[in-house]
């Protein structure tokens, strides 16, 4: 990972100036080359780390929690966690926790996703071990209080207006691929939920979702050990809890609202997370296109951008490519004038179907999408997302290089193969807009 703690520091340029015959030796140092270091621990909790040297330490508790997991009565329950992260536990107020956090100058949020909750603390190196106390509680003791979930309501009202089209479509492409099952389910509380996610709920959920054998604990800037004896003391409860299975179905998902700006999802069944196709299918979506590649740019030389360029129609596309444990989405998104979306869809659609794959467009995918796995982890808050869904979801950690290696093993063959597989099975489409001229899945 480049680093953004290898630019010269104020100390170096001090030296530089002050004793020139020590400048040599201070500019020839180099600190050790750290490793990311695994342990799987009998509870089945996997602890990972990185001592990168960073004056701030960064740790992150994450449990297999996200919306997956919900069941009808607990509908939200994922998104009502994430919201709740800070208010009082049971062996702290909303307000200790705030107030420790704030003394030690760090910063502590959640965030979640289909299959995973996410603790994670920044904190200068200095002070990390007063605050683990604090992510700890947070984590593992949230106490759900009816009236602070009540405030709290206020906060999941406003994220549910913010949401924007394209968030939509992609849900509604999830609820119709997966149907309405696992994968299916909303990462956003149903509006039919707001105010009946209760306490004995919410708690019931965390009971039966944070246990050590569906968790992982992972820390940048920490002593391996250290964080080894941390997770060991967090006290997660045992068990394995209910399994939940992620099948592909296939379906279509429509929102009408009239709007002058349509946004249509078409994906198949995609690669898994270690799956022989995934590398295949990042270089196909590189190749296709996912957008600009520069400031203001158009990436008008994708081959989705010339799609929509020849159909005579306004809008953009770019390609999905969504992978999760035991399943995964391909396809493509595209966000269009209402009145033109129809040309979009069939000059995108075809694209992809009758996708034909050259050496050089291998060669330039497989560039492309190894950039972007470097890129993903470049920035501390991204490293260490990564290292703990690994970590969550295989049990180990494969670091940037590794992964770009196995970029290298692609050939057009295999995406060829691939995409021709995903395109040729059952399709499923989420769109949400002025829908008259947008044609079902099944008419594609």
């Amino acid at each position: 990972m480049a680093s953004k703690l290898a630019k010269p520091s104020l100390l170096k340029n001090v030296v530089n100036r002050g004793y020139a015959a020590q400048a040599a030796a201070q500019q020839s140092y180099t600190l050790p080359t750290q490793d990311v270091k695994v342990t799987t621990l009998p509870t089945g909790a996997v602890v990972a780390s990185l001592e990168n040297n960073a004056p701030v330490s960064r740790v992150a508790v994450l449990f297999k929690a996200g919306s997956r997991y919900e069941t009808a009565p607990n509908k939200g329950a994922a998104h009502m966690l994430r919201t709740s992260v800070g208010l009082g536990t049971k062996d702290a107020s909303a307000f200790a926790i705030t107030r420790t956090i704030q003394q030690a100058g760090g910063s502590l949020t959640a965030e979640s996703g289909r299959e995973h909750v996410m603790y994670s603390l920044d904190v200068a190196r200095n002070n990390v071990d007063s605050s683990l106390e604090v992510l700890a509680s947070v984590a593992t003791q949230p106490s759900f209080k009816p009236w602070e979930l009540a405030d709290n309501l206020k906060r999941i009202k406003i994220e549910l207006a913010m949401r924007d089209p394209s968030t939509l479509a992609l849900e509604l492409l999830h609820g119709a691929a997966f149907r309405d099952a696992g994968l299916g389910n909303s990462i956003f509380v149903p509006d039919y939920q707001l105010g009946k996610l209760s306490q004995g709920l919410m708690t019931d959920f965390v009971a039966s979702t944070h246990l050590a054998s569906r968790m992982a604990v992972v820390g940048l800037g920490v002593d391996h050990d250290g964080l080894v004896s941390y997770a060991k003391s967090l006290g997660a409860g045992s068990g394995d809890g209910v399994p939940v299975a992620g099948s592909y179905g296939s379906g279509s998902l429509r929102q009408e609202n009239g709007a002058a700006v349509t946004c249509v999802a078409v994906a198949g069944a995609g690669a898994s997370i270690g799956s022989s196709d995934a590398a295949s299918l990042a270089v196909a979506q590189q190749i296709l296109g996912i957008g600009p590649n520069t400031k203001y740019g158009s990436n008008a030389s994708s081959v989705l951008a010339k799609a929509v360029a020849s159909s005579g129609g306004l809008g953009s596309a770019s390609a999905i490519n969504i992978n999760y444990s035991d399943s995964g989405l391909f396809g493509y998104f595209i966000m269009a004038d209402s009145a033109s979306v129809e040309k979009v869809i069939d000059a995108v659609h075809s694209a992809v179907k009758e996708l034909k794959v050259t050496q050089a467009d291998v060669a330039r995918g497989k560039k492309m999408a190894k950039a972007a796995i470097h890129m993903a982890t470049e920035a501390g808050a991204e490293h260490l997302e990564d290292m703990g869904l690994q970590a969550l979801l295989t049990g180990t950690y494969a670091n940037p290089s590794a992964a770009a290696a196995a970029i290298d093993g692609v050939t057009a063959s295999s995406v060829q193969s691939a995409v021709s597989k995903v395109m040729g099975g059952k399709l499923s489409m989420g769109a949400i807009g002025s829908l008259s001229a947008v044609p079902y899945v099944d008419q594609l």
